[in-house]
C-alpha cells in the first residue's frame, strides 16, 4: 500500500520548449544546491521509450531519486499518471525537494493547474516555477510568435536565459522586453554558459526558498483523490528503471513507435543493450533527417578495442555527447518539427538495423 505522502515537500517546476536547456540547469542545480538534502525529479517525455532520464547527472553528491513518465504529457491528456507518479516518489522515496520536469510540447497552464490542486497544496510546497528560455530559438520567429513557445514564459515566476552569447545589447534589449510583455510579474536570470556564475547562484537560492506565485493565483482546481487513483490504476509508464510503449517489452526488442503531439511527430526506437553501433555512422544518419528539432539517444557503440555507452542529445544548435554507464536497452528517439513530413518506416528500420550489424 502506498504510504501517506509529505507534506510540505519543496517542489520546484522546470519548464521549457524542446532544446531549451531544462535537463542541463537541472543538473547544475544539482552540481551546486545539492548538498546534503535528499533530491528527486521526476521527468516527463513526450516519446515512449524514454531517454531523458539517463542525461540525468549520475553522479550527485547525496540521495538523488529519478523517475520518469514517458509516452505523452502528463498535464494534457489525463492526470492519473501524474498522480500515481508523484505519489510513489514522494511517498517511497521521501524526497527533501521534488524537481518536476515536463515535456517541452507540454502546455504549462494545464500542469501548474493540478499543482494548484488543494491536495497538492498541502502534500507539497510549491517554490518558484522556472521557465528555461534559450535565446536562440527566440530569435526566430517560428518560436517567438508560437502560442505555445509563449506559454511557458507566461506561466512561470522565474525566466532563465541561456546560449544569448550571439545577440547584441539591442536584441538583449528586445528579449528583455518580449519576456516582460508576455509576464510583467517574472524574474530574468542570464545564464551564462553550462554552468552557474556567482550571480546566478545568488539569484537562484532566493528564487528556490520563494513560494510560486503563478502558482497561488491558481488554486482553484478540483481536489483529486490521489489513494483511490494509485491504488486501483497504478500504470507501468510510472517504473522507474524503464518506460516501454504500450505494447512491447524487453522479449519484444528490438521495435519502433511513432507517435503525433501537438503538432510534433516523434519516432523512437528501442534496441537490445547486446547491439552495438558505430557513433559516427549513427550520427551521420541522424542529423540527415528532414527538419528534425530534437534527437535523443543512448546506445552501445563499438571501437576497434573495446565497446562502451554513450548519450547523444541534439539540438538544431548544441550536440552533446557523453559517456554513461552501460543500460538495459539502446534508446533513439528523433522529434521533428513538422508533422507532415513523410518517413519511409520500411526504409528507416532497415538503414538502422543495417547500422546495427543484424541485416546484411
Amino acid at each position: 500500500m502506498i504510504k501517506p505522502l509529505i507534506v510540505n515537500t519543496a517542489c520546484h517546476l522546470v519548464m521549457g520548449f524542446l532544446g531549451s536547456g531544462k535537463t542541463s540547469f537541472i543538473n547544475a542545480c544539482i552540481a551546486h544546491f545539492q548538498h546534503q538534502e535528499k533530491w528527486a525529479i521526476l521527468v516527463n517525455e513526450a516519446g515512449q521509450i524514454g531517454i531523458d532520464k539517463k542525461l540525468l547527472t549520475a553522479n550527485a553528491d547525496h540521495d538523488l531519486a529519478i523517475r520518469q513518465v514517458s509516452g505523452g504529457c502528463i498535464c494534457c491528456t489525463s492526470q492519473l499518471p501524474l498522480q500515481i507518479a508523484l505519489a510513489r516518489l514522494t511517498s517511497e522515496y521521501r524526497p527533501d525537494r521534488l524537481w518536476i520536469e515536463p515535456t517541452g510540447l507540454a502546455h504549462p497552464r494545464e500542469l501548474i493547474e493540478q499543482l494548484s490542486a488543494p491536495h497538492w497544496q498541502t502534500a507539497l510546497s510549491l517554490k518558484s516555477a522556472i521557465s528555461i528560455v534559450n535565446a536562440r530559438h527566440w530569435q526566430d520567429a517560428r518560436y517567438r510568435d508560437n502560442e505555445g513557445y509563449q506559454a511557458h514564459v507566461r506561466f512561470c515566476d522565474v525566466v532563465v536565459i541561456n546560449r544569448f552569447h550571439g545577440l547584441d545589447d539591442t536584441q538583449k534589449t528586445q528579449l528583455t522586453a518580449w519576456v516582460k510583455g508576455l509576464n510583467p510579474k517574472a524574474k530574468l536570470i542570464w545564464q551564462a554558459g553550462q554552468t552557474l556564475s556567482e550571480d546566478n547562484l545568488q539569484q537562484l537560492q532566493q528564487a528556490l526558498k520563494q513560494s510560486s506565485q503563478v502558482l497561488a493565483e491558481r488554486s482553484h482546481y478540483q481536489q483529486i483523490s490521489l489513494t483511490s487513483f494509485a491504488q486501483s490504476h497504478a500504470p507501468s509508464t510510472t517504473q522507474a528503471d524503464t518506460t516501454p510503449s504500450p505494447t512491447a517489452t524487453n522479449d519484444d526488442l528490438p521495435f519502433r513507435y511513432h507517435d503525433i503531439q501537438n503538432g510534433y511527430q516523434i519516432i523512437g526506437w528501442r534496441v537490445s543493450a547486446d547491439w552495438t553501433i558505430d557513433m559516427t555512422v549513427l550520427m551521420e544518419w541522424l542529423l540527415a533527417l528532414p527538419n528534425w528539432q530534437r534527437i535523443k539517444s543512448v546506445v552501445h557503440i563499438k571501437h576497434t578495442h573495446d565497446e562502451q555507452w554513450q548519450t547523444m542529445n541534439f539540438t538544431p544548435d548544441s550536440l552533446d555527447l557523453i559517456a554513461c554507464e552501460p543500460q538495459t536497452d539502446n534508446r533513439i528517439e528523433v522529434i521533428f518539427l513538422d508533422n507532415t513530413i513523410e518517413l519511409d518506416f520500411n526504409r528507416l528500420d532497415t538503414e538502422l538495423m543495417m547500422m546495427f550489424g543484424h541485416i546484411s
